[in-house]
């Protein structure tokens, strides 16, 4: 009796488990249904797609006519045929070949019918027809996109815009753009001049500024947070400076009067119980890279400056013969003055009025530049090495310094809002003009749908 009863229970147990089995290889959309948008709009399937052997498959006729494709049957040959333009792609029910504008193409999973509709690889299909595909697991939705001819990213030559290069040359824009190009500009002045031309899709702003163009009127979101503090005091190495109460009596240069850094460094020093007029000796320069150049050359002895041009110093002096250091971090001052965390939300990446209604490709731009993000910090040397074959003048040292230097994580910018209106309030205090006037509204702060 006993042995009848355990092999009763092995086989339930054995029937369960192929139940369990089957019931995961089917269709993982069973439980949690796969949502499919094609430039941004939701399509209705009257069959659910279906995830098989990892590939998302779909009713043909409803997400390709979605894209403007015609749709063909062979009930002889059992064969499904698309067209668009002058592509064309075949698929046969139950094979793993198809048929690419009439060469073989193997396939990860066939085509097949469910209900009476023809299910196909979305992936497969979609690429065929020259649109971008992208996956997001956690809500369990692909996004096809009508692809950009070119995808023009604007940047400083600074570690925010370093990914950009990853981006571009290792193809990881490809499901926005058919090709991506890096415009590097040389100036604060130049980078406010190129971002509203109407050619920029993304660019890598300080956060002021992307509030500064908004409250201005340029239709624009910010996207993320992504350097948390650059900025230092650099002095001559040895002279006794460790706070920004050592720094009373000393003369020290400041770039771009009116800037992020004159502004945060004045505001510090005032928090720290210095008086401006009276304990310090400032000396305004017009731009980081002069300040670096005179500490460098021993013209002066301490200075402002944020990354790159930090870095710059340092390695120019060590060439001469002089040794310069990184005296004050900023960040950390900041931290102690407002009792916030330490870090600064200085700048992040940028929608332009060019994409600003594409909320599909801003998804799929934010998620490529925080996955090469991620990559340029774990492998710096790598990524500088692409920095300097990416922009004339700059040395893969230089760059790989000047990334260890900047707090770089990315953030979403809608979930550090708090942060940065404080941040946004603290230069407007010192500087009412410098974020145009007002804190910019929600609409600034882009917002997945």
């Amino acid at each position: 009796m006993k042995n009848k009863w355990l092999v009763k229970a092995c086989a339930l147990l054995m029937a369960v488990m192929m139940l369990g089995v089957m019931g995961g290889q089917v269709n993982v959309a069973a439980s949690r249904a796969v949502n499919v948008r094609v430039d941004n709009r939701p399509i209705t399937f009257d069959v659910n797609p279906q995830i098989v052997r990892g590939r998302v498959m779909v009713p043909v006729r409803a997400i390709v006519e979605a894209m403007g494709a015609v749709v063909g049957w062979d009930e002889d040959a059992r064969t499904v045929s698309i067209t668009i333009g002058e592509a064309t792609v075949s698929l046969t029910i139950g094979a793993l070949t198809a048929r690419r504008n009439g060469r073989a193409v193997e396939l990860d999973a066939p085509a097949f019918i469910a209900n009476g509709r023809t299910l196909v690889p979305l992936r497969f299909i979609s690429e065929t027809l020259q649109y971008g595909v992208t996956w997001d697991e956690s809500r369990m939705r692909v996004s096809i996109m009508s692809r950009l001819e070119r995808l023009n990213m604007l940047g400083p030559i600074a570690p925010l815009t370093f990914p950009f290069f990853r981006l571009r040359d290792e193809q990881a824009a490809s499901p926005i753009a058919r090709e991506a190009q890096v415009h590097i500009a040389r100036t604060v002045d130049m980078l406010r001049a190129q971002a509203i031309t109407g050619d920029m899709h993304f660019a890598a702003l300080p956060t002021y500024v992307a509030a500064n163009l908004y409250n201005r009127g340029v239709n624009l979101r910010l996207v993320n947070v992504a350097v948390w503090g650059n900025l230092y005091v650099v002095g001559v190495e040895g002279i006794p400076v460790r706070s920004m109460e050592d720094l009373r009596g000393r003369r020290i240069v400041i770039p771009s009067r009116g800037d992020t850094p004159d502004l945060v460094f004045r505001f510090l020093a005032a928090g720290k119980g210095l008086d401006l007029a009276r304990d310090l000796q400032i000396d305004y320069v017009p731009s980081p890279m002069e300040a670096a150049g005179l500490l460098a050359t021993g013209r002066a002895e301490l200075a402002v400056l944020s990354e790159p041009a930090a870095t710059s110093a340092v390695m120019s002096a060590q060439q001469q013969g002089r040794r310069l250091a990184r005296l004050i971090t900023l960040r950390k001052i900041w931290g102690e003055v407002t009792g916030t965390p330490e870090r600064i939300p200085q700048a992040g990446i940028v929608a332009l009025p060019a994409v600003v209604d594409r909320n599909d490709l801003i998804q799929a731009f934010s998620d490529a530049y925080t996955q090469a993000a991620l990559w340029t910090t774990a492998n710096p040397n790598d990524m500088s090495a692409l920095v300097a074959r990416g922009i004339e003048g700059v040395q893969a040292p230089a760059a790989a310094s000047a990334l260890q230097f900047s707090e770089f994580r990315v953030v979403p910018a809608r979930e550090v809002r708090a942060e940065l209106e404080h941040y946004f309030l603290t230069l407007q205090q010192m500087n009412p003009d410098i974020i145009g006037g007002r804190l910019p509204d929600e609409r600034f702060y882009w917002q997945p749908d």
